[in-house]
């Protein structure tokens, strides 16, 4: 009987995909092989999968056959060897086979082949662990592949004839880094104590949200004072905030939080500063505070370390906006495609959108939340679409949403079901519609459309009778408070203003509603409310203004200019407790006050303030505001600008409900733009929105590894942008920003951001001296004589890229910077002299853009200084930069005959102010002043220790560019010179700054130089290198001259203060030192 062939594998078919964190990111599979004289093996199926956080590469083969054992190998082509398999994981991976068969006597045995090889035909190297594959269908995992690497793949079977020949190979490449990444971490989240067991969280999503969109945040906590490890919240986060509730009161927590797409878990944010809930006597006014949307309930935690493990969990507050004291259930929302683009999703309008709940035991289709309570447990199931996947990730599985089904009716979003059975659009959330006894679908704040699809910038909200914002509570405000409202009502009825106790109208609480058509003030201290009722009704479509006064039990009203209604309070109690949010325009609770609060309607009109204990509160949503969520919010001021033009392409801006302003282009102004003018002394506005820019000097690439900047300005508000500047390609950035009166210097390389703040708060209405400096990855911050604050910027990159003009005193699209940059709002004051390494940058010329910059009140402004000099803002005070031939305060007196040509001793001596300068570029003294050799004298005079008397070199400077100085430092005479392989210095020490005439000779032959002063005797040096030419093209300057720190490389900051006289090159060239220049500054007449 002859012996059946071996069995032959067809070409492998090959598919590319990825999953995250499997433990082999190799998988191999094949279907079953049908039964055949010649065991042939169906096609081969070949996979690619990626690993989100190490984005190691992996292939995988599908179903290999039932009735042989087969063997796999695989080459790399590429010219990296193939990093085998740890034997301690294949170990794991063959217990793991071999654990799952069922019929132990039908496995058949396998061999995997690792084979490593170049382009070329190599020795592939074979490992041959035994694998034992069961009868049915396996999968197989290879992992620790190279990334975006081409392996060529094929198989083989073993049969009772033995080895058949392997299959045709098939070339497959493993997934590149950037088809796998996880999002980056968020921002350090910011924490705000809402009350004794209530915080609120606010974070933004990082920088980047890797190779997929951010799915949902992980939050965790930690109590430093009693924790020592970190809990993690259950629940996955939709938004970007939460309130978590049920907290321990009086006690420390810490958070982190990481973002999560399909690829994976981000790294941990930064950790907050410790916040402490508040105690049982704090109560909840207008301070910042930072929460959103999303609310989650605490169960009482016992104190560290005897706390159940099942007890470090949170439970997700339900989306009827009650506690959810029992069971919890948790929905993810469904994914749309960004815009509304997919045809098949139904119209709101007359549509309920349904899921279908079940209850089943299969784990490949079910996701079964269970909440552990006080009554017995309850598992809730929820039908998804979902593949089994084996993971080692502790990462929550990802929901797929539920199918969306039609209902027919008139009003949108609102259902007749329950918010449990409900599912609304991304974007929004379901609140109970008592009213009709179903559900409402509302869209978050920032949000609207059917589908709540479509952005919506809020300045000033609308609201529409199921509309709320929802701010921070009322803090210090237990005794006393005073509020005020502008508002336009469109209805008599609705709620404007609750806090209170709870949301429920029990207990403590303070409200202003509409009924009626008059104002309705109620408070309650706990033993009995007051009610203050307005005695004059509003008018629809009207602006009014409402004040609320409380102190105690007594408290008033007053509506517009009307006389004040008081009141009191029953009982003897005089605080309230506050420990809900403010809730403006409405609540989600609305429908139970009515006994409270005397509506249970929300308000329908626009509100343009709220003034809380004499401070105005944003109405916008946070960061640039300070509402903190929303519901169904509109904005009043969308038709403003429809028939406002303004002048010299200027851009109205709505800036009330019912107002506008133009936002006027730099050397314009005016309510329409219309007036064109001079910008002398800039001053910024934060109430019109001011901001400029310059382009940087120089290349982004020159400043990489250093900038500094000297800054001097007079600020009138506490906070505000004083310099920003970005990379648009990366999270790069430096920005300048007063925060609460402190000076804070941000910047980030790349690899994390340094924040260095001021140690002591400035003054308003005064004016300071700033200056930082940033080298690599250190900066330096100095305010004032207050001592230097250092700091280092996190990570390893040291370069710091800005693609962005430099902005000056705010930004165009605050919304639109990086998130660590602190630019929230723009600066009001006025910003006088900005110089960048040396350079002063131009305050009042050369902007490349801006929008309504003002003159401040200075005497610049004026022109004071005549015959062509320039105005030089010193403070409050100035002076005048005069031009060759013209002295005096204004620049009005003429400087003598040597103006006419006609020369006398005494007037040819020019006196220098530190400030002044005189320019040479005659070519027969500029020869002197280069080549081989050269020689020159003066008599000079000083006053000041430090000052340049002159200078010859390369502009800009480079590193070793020629260069020759004469000039004082610190007292001592310096004569220096580099010929292109490096400088000289040679220094006579003396008394040269009595006042008094001094001699200077200094004489240079090739390297060599010598330098003579009075009679203190020659000192020498001699120039190190080769180089014997001095090459220069610049002009020569005696005294001082332009941009004097940035052009001599910081040898010198300051000119000289005295006079010059006798000044001959080359021992018999004398030079007529006003006659002969060709330009110069500052220039008295020397009093001999």
């Amino acid at each position: 009987m002859s012996s059946p062939p071996p069995p032959v594998f067809p070409p492998p078919i090959i598919i590319a995909f990825s999953v995250p964190h499997l433990l082999f990111p190799l998988f191999l599979s094949l279907p079953p092989l049908s039964p055949s004289p010649v065991l042939s093996p169906p096609p081969l199926h070949l996979s690619n999968f990626s690993s989100p956080s190490s984005c190691f590469s992996s292939l995988s083969l599908l179903s290999l056959s039932p009735l042989s054992s087969s063997f796999v190998s695989y080459s790399l082509l590429s010219s990296h060897l193939f990093h085998p398999l740890s034997p301690l994981s294949l170990f794991s991976f063959l217990s793991t086979l071999s654990s799952i068969s069922s019929l132990p006597h039908l496995l058949l045995p396998a061999v995997f082949s690792f084979l490593s090889s170049l382009f070329s035909p190599l020795p592939f190297l074979l490992l041959s662990p035994l694998l034992i594959f069961p009868l049915f269908s396996i999968d197989v995992t290879v992992g620790n592949l190279k990334v975006n690497t081409k392996y060529r793949v094929s198989v083989g079977a073993y049969g009772w004839a033995g080895e058949g020949r392997p299959s045709v190979p098939r070339d497959i490449s493993t997934a590149s880094h950037d088809m796998c990444m996880p999002p980056a971490p968020p921002t350090t989240p910011v924490v705000m104590a809402v009350s004794d067991t209530e915080l609120a969280l606010s974070w933004k999503k990082g920088e980047s949200e890797g190779s997929d969109p951010v799915l949902h945040f992980l939050v965790a906590y930690i109590r430093p004072e009693m924790d020592t490890e970190w809990t993690y919240i259950r629940e996955p986060i939709q938004t970007s905030s939460m309130v978590l509730k049920g907290l321990l009161p009086d006690t420390e927590y810490q958070f982190v939080v990481r973002a999560v797409n399909v690829h994976g878990m981000s790294p941990p944010s930064h950790i907050n500063s410790p916040v402490r809930t508040l105690g049982s006597s704090e109560v909840g006014s207008a301070d910042y505070g930072l929460y959103n949307t999303d609310l989650a309930q605490m169960r009482t935690l016992n104190p560290f370390p005897g706390i159940p493990q099942d007890n470090r969990k949170s439970q997700l507050r339900s989306r009827t906006g009650s506690p959810s004291g029992q069971n919890v259930v948790y929905r993810m929302n469904p994914i749309f495609p960004p815009n509304n683009t997919d045809p098949t999703l139904p119209d709101f309008k007359g549509r309920l959108l349904t899921t279908t709940t079940t209850t089943t035991t299969s784990t490949s289709t079910t996701t079964t939340t269970t909440t552990t309570t006080t009554p017995p447990p309850t598992t809730t199931t929820t039908t998804t679409t979902t593949t089994t996947t084996t993971t080692t990730s502790t990462l929550p599985p990802t929901t797929v949403p539920p199918t969306l089904s039609p209902w027919r009716g008139d009003v949108p979003r609102v259902y007749d079901l329950s918010c449990d059975d409900t599912v609304c659009p991304p974007d929004s959330f379901c609140l109970s519609d008592y009213d009709s006894g179903g559900s409402r679908c509302h869209c978050n704040l920032g949000r609207e459309g059917d589908y709540c699809n479509n952005a919506l910038t809020i300045n000033f909200p609308r609201f529409y009778g199921y509309s709320h914002m929802t701010f921070e509570p009322l803090k210090n405000s237990y005794q006393t408070f005073q509020i005020t409202v502008e508002f336009k009502a469109d209805s008599e009825d609705g709620l404007l203003v609750y806090c209170g106790e709870n949301e429920h109208g029990r207990g403590d609480f303070v409200s202003l509603a509409l009924v009626r058509g008059k104002l309705h003030y109620r408070f309650n201290c706990g033993t009995g409310a007051a009610q203050i009722i307005s005695e004059s009704r509003i008018v629809i479509g009207q602006w009014h203004s409402v004040t609320l006064f409380r102190d105690g039990m007594s408290g008033w009203l007053r509506l517009d200019n009307d006389d004040p209604i008081s009141g009191r309070s029953q009982g003897q109690y005089t605080k309230i407790t506050f420990r809900s949010p403010l809730y403006l325009g409405g609540s989600p609770s609305a429908y139970w006050l009515v006994k409270a609060t005397g509506t249970n309607r929300g308000f329908i009109g626009c509100i343009q303030s709220l003034v809380i204990n004499n401070k105005e509160t944003n109405l916008r949503p946070w960061p640039q505001g300070r509402a903190l969520s929303g519901a169904d919010i509109g904005e009043c001021n969308n038709s403003v600008c429809d028939l406002v033009t303004c002048a010299n392409n200027g851009a109205c801006y709505a800036n009330r409900a019912d107002g506008y302003i133009c936002l006027c282009p730099l050397g314009f102004r005016g309510p329409l733009c219309e007036e064109s003018f001079v910008v002398s002394s800039p001053l910024f506005n934060e109430t019109v929105f001011s901001f400029a820019s310059v382009p940087f000097p120089q290349t982004s690439q020159s400043y990489l590894s250093f900038m500094e900047f000297e800054v001097t300005f007079h600020p009138s508000a506490p906070d505000g942008t004083l310099l920003y500047s970005e990379d648009t390609d990366s999270v790069d950035f430096l920005s300048i920003v007063l925060s609460d009166r402190y000076v804070e210097f941000r910047f980030d390389c790349g690899s994390g951001s340094a924040v260095l703040r001021s140690l002591e708060q400035i003054s308003l209405d005064s004016w300071h001296e700033l200056r930082v400096s940033r080298t690599a990855k250190r900066g330096i911050l100095q305010v004032d004589s207050q001592k230097p604050v250092e700091g280092i910027a996190e990570g390893a990159f040291t370069q710091l890229k800005c693609s962005s003009p430099l902005f000056i005193g705010g930004v165009p699209k605050y919304e639109q910077t990086k998130n660590m940059a602190g630019v929230l709002k723009p600066f009001t004051g006025v910003i006088q002299k900005l110089v960048l390494n040396d350079r002063p940058l131009p305050i009042t010329s050369g902007w490349a853009g801006g929008v309504n910059v003002a003159n401040s009140d200075h005497p610049c402004v004026d022109s004071p200084c005549a015959n062509g000099g320039t105005c030089r803002p010193k403070w409050d005070s100035y002076e005048c930069d005069c031009p060759l031939g013209y002295d005096g305060r204004h620049c009005q007196k003429e400087c003598g005959n040597y103006c006419l040509n006609t020369v006398t001793e005494a007037i040819e001596i020019p006196q220098f102010i530190g400030r002044s300068y005189l320019t040479y570029d005659n070519s027969d003294i500029i020869k002197r002043m280069s080549g081989s050799r050269t020689a020159l004298f003066m008599r000079f005079k000083s006053t000041a220790t430090d000052g340049l008397l002159l200078w010859r070199g390369d502009s800009p400077m480079r590193p070793n560019s020629d260069y020759l100085s004469l000039g004082l430092q610190d007292g001592a005479l310096l004569f220096s010179y580099n010929l292109g392989s490096g400088p000289v210095n040679i220094v006579v020490n003396g008394t040269f700054i009595d006042g008094k005439w001094h001699r200077v000779k200094a004489v240079r032959d090739g390297q060599s130089g010598k330098l003579t002063v009075d009679d203190y005797g020659a000192k020498t040096g001699r120039s190190p290198g080769k180089m014997r030419q001095l090459n220069i093209n610049g002009p020569l300057y005696v005294g001082g001259m332009k941009e004097i720190a940035l052009q001599t490389n910081r040898q010198y900051v300051g000119g000289l203060v005295g006079c010059v006289s006798h000044f001959t090159l080359s021992t018999d060239y004398h030079l007529a030192l006003v006659e002969d220049a060709t330009d110069g500054k500052n220039i008295n007449t020397c009093s001999t």
